[in-house]
């Protein structure tokens, strides 16, 4: 009688979870205990937002745009008085002194336009550059921290699908980064010159 041919079963999830596990631990490779990787997370989110540098900078770009802000809507309100004062003294005047006031107001109102965008271009340079500083302090302070931990590696949490809150060093790190890195250099609104002064009963300010 012929030996039986024995059909074999198909593979499961656990046949091989199983499996790797056996084989890990008879040592494919041979140093699973020896080349166990220690790992570390922190969340970048938090580190770009939560130190005290960060916070910083956020209120004081809150701050200046919204004095600029005010800036240009003053501006604007002087822009609109003199428009309206334009069209109350229209019959009043010549022709062509009327047509000249007409475009030094709009060479005035284009200076007021550029003069805003500058200065919204201004701020934003200027927290972007510090916010950078920022972002490349970092990185030292990480290394410092994975180190002192004896890890191999240290993951974005923010990317990661699951992990052992244990592992998370974000706190740890953000308190390094707020005794040791130097505090950012937060513009004075200065930086933006002076505020316009807006024409008044009818006449265009000095370009």
């Amino acid at each position: 009688m012929g030996a039986i041919a024995l059909i074999p079963k198909p593979w499961t999830r656990r046949d091989a979870v199983a499996l790797a596990v056996l084989g890990l631990g008879l040592g494919l490779g041979g140093r699973a205990a020896a080349d166990e990787v220690a790992i570390l997370t922190v969340s970048r989110k938090r580190l770009l937002n939560d130190t005290i540098h960060a916070r910083a900078l956020l209120k004081a770009e809150i701050e200046l745009t919204a004095e600029l802000q005010r800036r240009v809507d003053a501006v604007k309100a002087g822009l609109a008085a003199v428009e309206q004062e334009l069209a109350r003294v229209r019959p009043t005047l010549d022709r062509e002194v009327f047509a000249a006031r007409v475009a030094a107001f709009d060479r005035k109102v284009r200076r007021q336009r550029r003069q805003a965008q500058k200065y919204a271009a201004t701020l934003q340079a200027v927290f972007r550059a510090e916010r950078l500083k920022l972002v490349e302090a970092l990185d030292p302070l990480l290394e410092e921290v994975r180190e002192a931990h004896g890890a191999s590696i240290v993951l974005n949490v923010d990317q990661v699908l699951a992990s052992d809150p244990a592992l998370d060093v974000t706190d740890q790190v953000i308190a390094l980064f707020n005794a040791t890195v130097p505090p950012p250099t937060v513009p004075d609104l200065d930086v933006l010159g002076p505020a316009p002064a807006p024409a008044q009963d009818g006449e265009p300010a000095p370009e």
